[in-house]
């Protein structure tokens, strides 16, 4: 078929790397799969030409699937997933939002509900906010919202870092965070009801417990409430 690239045959010293661009991609590659290598598009099998009979699961490396919960006060609302797009000076890493939506959705994809790709994780979360028929209000309610992002460009190894602290980070028990305003558009704004992160109020490099990702409509989490900006 035109647009989809052949499936080749994977690399045999290191049958987890793609063959290509020897990116890591799948953890534990079975012989009766295909897959989809998420650095470069590169489709690969052990037996490439049977791939009309074996089964298709696209990209698996467990960096660019692995879920980050976006709650919203505390309940599961949805979550962001990495995905690396291109190749050598090309790549870029990128955000999904994605919506738990079991309702609407009960037998697709997992029962989850794709929202959309950005650049910037504020962005994502900002996304997974629009869909405000969470908090039950209309599209000409201007309130804002609070989110709690994490600080991916922060260097949690520096030399302003304190032993305990590194340990913390290390262990997974404290992560680095953003904390800012997430604002809706106003009417009669074409996207009204959607809401933009709002750059200007987000305080960057917090450092607080681990799990505090995710979009608050009352106050900030207890840990962070001396950052919270206003609402």
């Amino acid at each position: 078929m035109p647009g989809i690239s052949p499936v080749i045959d994977w690399y045999s010293n290191k049958a987890y790397q793609c063959p290509r661009c020897r990116h890591d991609t799948v953890a534990d590659p079975s012989k009766w799969e295909v897959y989809t290598c998420c650095n470069c598009g590169t489709r690969f099998a052990r037996f490439p030409r049977l791939q009309r009979f074996l089964r298709h699961v696209g990209i698996t490396c467990k960096w660019c699937t692995q879920r980050h919960p976006v709650p919203v006060d505390g309940e599961p609302f949805g979550f962001l997933r990495r995905r690396h797009n291109g190749c050598g000076t090309y790549a870029e890493d990128q955000v999904e939002a994605w919506l738990f939506d079991p309702d609407e959705y009960p037998d697709h994809r997992d029962r989850v509900c794709y929202v959309n790709t950005r650049s910037r994780r504020a962005d994502a979360v900002a996304d997974i906010a629009h869909w405000r028929s969470f908090l039950g209000r209309d599209e000409d309610d201007v309130s804002p919202v609070l989110a709690v992002v994490a600080d991916e460009t922060f260097n949690k190894y520096g030399p302003d870092m304190t032993r305990e602290q590194e340990a913390g980070l290390h262990d997974g028990t404290l992560e680095v965070y953003g904390l800012g305003v997430l604002r809706p558009y106003a009417p009669p704004h074409r996207r009204r009801g959607q809401f933009y992160a709002a750059e200007e109020t987000f305080t960057w490099g917090l450092i607080a417990p681990a799990g505090l990702e995710g979009i608050y409509t009352q106050q900030a989490p207890e840990p962070l409430t001396a950052h919270a900006p206003q609402l």
